[in-house]
C-alpha cells in the first residue's frame, strides 16, 4: 500500500520526490540513521575512554582546576560576594554529592562544583582575614614602628617594611598595620623598633587597565600606605625577643651578607637570588638579557632548585650511607636520604622567601618524598594537584599571578609529556657494543632531554608570557641549552655546599665555584640576548584567548587518554583570537594624571609628565617595537597638544585658561583640573573621571570607512564599585 498523504518510503525504496528534496534539512532515512548510529557510537568511545581516565583517578586532577576555577571567580567578580552565601553553598553541594555518592551515581559534577565553591570561600576567606585601614589621603608625619623586612634594589634605594605601627596624625582605627618606605640611609637592623620623619601616600594602582596592580599585591602582604623617610630612621629601641618569622629574615639578611662578602659583581646578586630568594641586586641589564634568553625562570625558586638542592642532599646522603655494606644492608637508606632531603628542602623553603613557585614545589617535593616512603610513584599529575589545593588554600590570590599559571602550567605539561612518553610503543634495541657509543649516548641522551623539557615548558608557559609581559623569547631552547647544564652540574650543587658550610665559615671556596657558574650562565644569557630577533613583541590581547588557550593546555595535560586530543581546538581559538584581537594602546594616562603617553601620526608613542627611568615609564615603555620619545608634544604654559593618528588631536592641559579654545578645537582633553561641564571634546579625562575610574587606556579603530569618525573603546582601572584590595584613588 501507499503511505498515506502521498508520502515516498525510502524503506520501500522509493526515491523522495522533488517536493521533498526542497524541504530545508531533509536527510534521506537511511543516511540519518547511519548519522545517528556514528554519533552515538563515537560517545560510547569518548564515555569509554572517560571511564578509563577515572579509573586512573583522573578525574582528582579536575577537582583541583575546579578548586583553582572557584578562586579565580571571587577575584574576577564585579562586587563582593557575602561569605554567608558561599560557605553554605559550598556545603550544600558537598552534601549533595555525599547523597548522590551514597544512592550510587552523579556524585563527581556535584563534587566538582563544591570544589569550585569552596575556592570562591577560601579567596573570600583569605581577603577577611587580611582587612585592615589603608592610607587615604597623602601626608607628612612621624611613623614608628618595628622593622620585619628590609628589601635592598640594584639600581634603586633600599626599602623597609615597618608593623606595630604608629602614626603621628592618625587614629588607631585609620592607622595602617603595615607600611612600606623609602630610605637612604643605612638600614637598621630587622626587628629593631625605629622613628623617623616621613611622608605616606595611598598605594598606587595599575599604570595600565588590566595590569600589575602595586595596591592588590602591597594589600595580600599586609601593607596599608607606602612613601619614603625624610633623613633617617632613629633606633629607639633594639631588636629583642624570639620571633621565628623576625628570626628567619635575619638569617636570609646574614646569608646574603656572607655572599657578598665572598663574591662580589652580578655572580653576587644572582647567588643571593638563587640562594634567599633576594633578586633587589640584581642589575636590570642582567635580568633582561636573562628574560630575552628565555632563562628567568632561574632567578625564581621554583621545582628545579627545589629539586635541585634535596635531589643533591638525597644523592650525597644516600652515596654516603651505601659506603658501609652493614648499613647499605641493615638499614632503609633510601628512606633516611629522603628524610634528610625533605628537612633539608624545608629548611631551603624557609630561607627562600617563600613565593608561590617556592611553595608549590615544596609541596610536590613532600609528596614525593611521602611516596618514597609508601613504596609508590614519586611523579605524578596527582602530587601537582595536591600541591595546587594546598597552594591556593594558602593564598587564593595567587591564582591571578603569572607565576602560579606559569609554575603549575609548566610542570603539568612536563609530567604528562613525561608519561607519553613512559606509555609510548617500544622497541627491543640492542645496547650498542662499541664503546664509543656507549661514551656518546648519555649526552646526547642529556642534550635531548634538555632540549624536550624546554621545548614542553616553554610552549606551555609561552600563553601567559604573551598575556602578562607582551613578549616572548625566541631562542629560549638555545639559552637552554647552553646554561642549565651549568645550573644543574655547578651553579646549585655549589651553592648547597656553601650553605652547608656556611655555618663553619668555609663557604668561600663553593660561592667561588658557584660565582664562575654564574659567570658562564650570564655570559651565555647576553649571547643568546644579542642575536637578531630573540625578543618577540606581542601586542596586548583580551583575556579570553588567555582563558580559551590555558583550558586547551589543561585539556591536553589532565587526560591519559585520546580525549586529551580535544584540547587542541580551544588552544588553536585562543591563539587565534590573540592574534586577531591583540591590539597596543593609543592613549595611557596614570592615575593621577601626571602622566600621558599617546601615539602621534606615525604610530610611535610620545611620553610626557612621567619621569624616565620610574617605575611607569618602564611600563609604557615595555613592549613597544621602537623607543618612545617625547619631541611629539608641543607643549606652552596652558596645554601640551599631540597630533594623533585618524585627525585626532590631544590636548593635555594644565591651565584652566586652555578650556575655552582646546573643549572646542579638539576630540581628547586630558587634565588633573576639573573640566567644565559643557566641553564639547570627545573624550574628556579629568580629575573627577580619574579619582573615579583610576588609569584609562584608549583603543582607536585604526583606518575607518570614509566619512565615518573613529571607534573610541576607553578603558579604565577601576571599577565603579570596588573590591577590597582596590585602593584608594590617587585624586579626589
Amino acid at each position: 500500500m501507499e503511505p498515506s498523504g502521498g508520502q515516498s518510503s525510502a524503506a520501500d525504496g522509493e526515491r523522495p520526490s522533488q517536493d521533498d528534496r526542497r524541504i530545508e534539512g531533509f536527510v534521506p532515512p537511511g543516511r540519518l540513521r547511519r548519522f545517528r548510529y556514528g554519533v552515538a557510537s563515537h560517545t560510547a568511545h569518548l564515555r569509554a575512554l572517560a571511564a578509563r581516565d577515572f579509573e586512573e583517578r583522573r578525574g582528582f586532577l579536575f577537582l583541583a582546576v575546579g578548586f583553582s576555577c572557584g578562586a579565580a571567580a571571587y577575584f574576577i567578580l564585579p562586587r563582593e560576594p557575602l561569605l554567608s552565601a558561599l560557605l553554605p553553598a559550598a556545603l550544600a553541594a558537598a552534601s549533595a554529592a555525599c547523597l548522590a555518592w551514597w544512592r550510587g551515581g552523579g556524585a563527581y559534577p556535584l563534587v566538582l562544583l563544591a570544589c569550585f565553591l569552596a575556592g570562591m570561600s577560601a579567596g573570600k576567606l583569605r581577603v577577611e582575614s587580611l582587612r585592615a585601614p589603608v592610607l587615604q589621603h597623602p601626608l607628612s608625619t612621624e611613623v614608628t614602628g618595628r622593622v620585619v623586612a628590609v628589601e635592598t634594589r640594584a639600581e634603586r634605594t633600599p626599602r623597609v617594611v615597618l608593623d606595630q605601627v604608629r602614626i603621628e596624625r592618625l587614629s588607631a582605627e585609620e592607622t595602617p598595620h603595615r607600611v612600606r618606605l623609602t630610605l637612604r640611609t643605612d638600614l637598621p637592623p630587622i626587628g629593631a623598633r625605629v622613628k623617623g620623619a616621613a611622608r605616606l601616600a595611598p598605594l598606587p594602582g595599575p599604570a595600565i587597565p588590566g595590569g600589575y596592580d602595586p595596591a592588590r599585591a602591597a594589600f595580600f602582604d599586609g601593607i596599608g600606605a607606602s612613601g619614603f623617610v625624610f633623613g633617617t630612621l632613629t633606633v629607639v629601641e633594639p631588636p629583642s625577643g624570639v620571633h621565628v618569622f623576625l628570626a628567619i629574615a635575619a638569617i636570609r639578611r646574614a646569608i646574603a651578607e656572607r655572599i657578598t662578602d665572598a663574591v662580589a659583581g652580578p655572580p653576587a646578586a644572582i647567588a643571593a637570588a638563587l640562594l634567599v630568594g633576594d633578586r633587589g641586586q640584581i642589575a636590570d641589564a642582567d635580568v633582561d638579557a636573562l628574560r630575552i634568553a628565555g632563562l628567568a625562570h632561574i632567578l625564581a625558586i621554583s621545582g628545579l632548585h627545589m629539586m635541585l638542592i634535596a635531589g643533591t642532599a638525597f644523592w650525597l646522603v644516600r652515596a654516603v650511607l651505601a659506603l658501609s655494606e652493614h648499613m647499605a644492608l641493615v638499614l632503609p637508606i633510601r628512606k633516611i636520604a629522603a628524610a634528610v632531603a625533605l628537612a633539608v628542602g624545608a629548611f631551603y623553603l624557609s630561607i627562600s622567601g617563600g613565593n608561590v613557585a617556592t611553595i608549590r614545589a615544596f609541596v610536590m617535593l613532600a609528596v614525593m618524598l611521602t611516596a618514597v616512603f609508601l613504596d609508590r610513584p614519586a611523579l605524578s599529575l596527582r602530587n601537582l594537584a595536591i600541591a595546587a589545593f594546598v597552594v591556593v588554600a594558602l593564598q587564593p590570590e595567587s591564582v591571578l599571578e603569572p607565576g602560579f599559571q606559569m609554575s603549575f602550567l609548566a610542570v603539568a605539561a612536563l609530567v604528562a609529556a613525561w608519561e607519553a612518553w613512559r606509555d609510548r610503543p617500544r622497541q627491543d634495541l640492542a645496547e650498542p657494543a662499541h664503546g664509543l657509543s656507549r661514551l656518546l649516548r648519555r649526552p646526547v641522551v642529556a642534550i635531548g632531554a634538555v632540549c624536550l623539557t624546554t621545548l614542553v615548558a616553554g610552549l606551555a608557559t609561552s600563553p601567559f608570557a604573551a598575556f602578562h609581559f607582551g613578549r616572548l623569547a625566541s631562542y629560549s631552547l638555545l639559552g637552554n641549552i647552553i646554561a642549565m647544564p651549568l645550573v644543574s652540574l655547578i651553579v646549585m650543587p655549589a651553592g648547597l655546599i656553601s650553605l652547608i658550610a656556611m655555618p663553619f665559615g668555609l663557604e668561600t671556596v663553593p660561592l667561588t665555584v658557584m660565582a664562575w657558574g654564574i659567570d658562564l650562565v650570564l655570559a651565555s644569557a647576553h649571547f643568546v640576548a644579542s642575536l637578531s630577533g630573540a625578543t618577540v613583541i606581542v601586542p596586548p590581547f583580551p583575556a579570553i584567548a588567555l582563558i580559551l588557550m590555558c583550558g586547551g593546555l589543561l585539556w591536553l595535560s589532565l587526560w591519559r587518554s585520546q580525549l586529551r586530543l580535544y584540547g587542541v581546538a580551544p588552544l588553536l581559538l585562543g591563539a587565534l583570537l590573540a592574534w586577531l584581537l591583540g591590539a597596543r594602546p593609543d592613549l595611557l594616562v596614570d592615575e593621577a594624571g601626571r602622566a600621558v603617553a599617546a601615539r602621534d601620526v606615525a604610530g610611535h608613542l610620545q611620553i610626557v609628565g612621567a619621569r624616565q627611568g620610574s617605575f611607569l615609564d618602564d611600563v609604557w615603555r615595555e613592549g613597544e617595537a621602537e623607543a618612545a620619545g617625547t619631541s611629539g608634544f608641543r607643549c606652552d604654559a596652558e596645554a601640551c597638544v599631540l597630533e594623533m593618528p585618524e585627525g585626532l588631536t590631544l590636548s593635555r592641559v594644565t591651565d584652566p585658561v586652555a578650556f575655552s579654545e582646546d573643549c572646542r578645537r579638539v576630540e581628547i582633553i586630558v587634565t588633573q583640573l576639573r573640566a567644565p561641564r559643557d566641553c564639547a571634546a570627545r573624550i574628556v579625562i579629568d580629575r573627577t573621571a580619574l579619582a573615579t575610574h583610576g588609569a584609562h587606556a584608549l583603543f582607536m579603530e585604526i583606518n575607518p570607512p570614509d566619512g565615518v569618525a573613529p571607534h573610541l573603546d576607553l578603558r579604565t582601572s577601576r571599577p565603579s564599585i570596588r573590591r577590597p584590595w582596590q585602593g584608594s584613588p590617587a585624586l579626589k
